[in-house]
């Protein structure tokens, strides 16, 4: 091979391994959101479920005529 033609892989090598690095770091980024994105629906579940057990006032409030009869 001739020294051009190396030269030319050589900085194809080094542009994909760039390419590269920068989509790991971009996989790496989007994971971590997701952990955190996965917590917080977990956590907005919770705080839902634990007001559906613990609000009788809705029960009430559905019993109660309303105030024009």
């Amino acid at each position: 091979m001739s020294d051009k033609k190396i030269i030319k892989l050589e900085e194809k090598i080094a542009y994909l391994q760039n390419m590269l690095d920068d989509m790991n770091m971009t996989v790496f980024r989007q994971q971590e959101r997701i952990e955190k994105l996965s917590e917080l629906v977990n956590d907005m579940n919770k705080n839902i479920n634990s007001s559906k057990n613990a609000s009788p006032v809705e029960d009430s409030i559905d019993k109660d005529n309303p105030p024009h009869y």
